[in-house]
């Protein structure tokens, strides 16, 4: 039981998982509408016309958000990706709304690279591992349509879940090295 129960997960935490990152990220995307005009537009402080000559054909491509700098568009992309939180939120197509928010993150977080902070690459993390997790076991929309016989308690080990698990420590980690090797020393004891 030690190892299962230490790189496991119940479908329970899975279902809150899915649901405090769809709420995180729904909080997150709504916020940013505010800062469209001024750091996503071409009206804003990075123009497509500055940026598309600094970076390559795979950033072209994978960037969606470079595709064009009008506002109508941008509010467009961020209003499907709030739609794809609210349906993380209730467990709407899971596997297909985890996959177009982790891409989707990332092209908006490529957009204006000056913006990104720790947050954001831990929601890229976060994204990421969901797409391997059974985001539809419990509590969701898709639970009730696709009902496997599954039990809340049954603990089960996948690699996403070792990954995730793993995760915990490495956010720990990364946080308080950056803290502790902040030059400022504002951290440092």
């Amino acid at each position: 039981m030690g190892l299962r129960s230490m790189f496991g997960c119940n479908y329970e935490a899975v279902a809150l998982y899915r649901i405090s990152l769809g709420v995180m990220l729904l909080f997150e995307l709504v916020t940013r509408f505010n800062y469209l005009h001024a750091f996503y537009s071409d009206e804003g402080t990075l123009p497509l016309r500055l940026l598309r000559p600094k970076i390559d054909i795979v950033y072209k491509i994978v960037c969606v958000h470079c595709y064009s700098g009008s506002m109508i568009y941008m509010q467009l992309l961020l209003s499907i990706q709030v739609l794809l939180a609210a349906m993380l939120i209730v467990g709407y197509r899971t596997k297909v709304a985890s996959i177009a928010s982790w891409f989707l993150y990332l092209s908006l977080t490529l957009r204006n690279t000056w913006l990104n902070f720790i947050l954001d690459r831990y929601f890229h993390y976060l994204l990421f591992y969901s797409m391997f997790l059974p985001l539809d076991g419990m509590w969701a929309i898709d639970s009730k349509v696709n009902s496997k016989n599954k039990s809340s308690t049954d603990t089960f080990v996948t690699p996403a879940t070792i990954a995730l698990k793993l995760l915990v420590a490495w956010l720990y980690w990364d946080a308080g090295y950056g803290k502790y090797s902040d030059p400022l020393g504002g951290w440092t004891l």
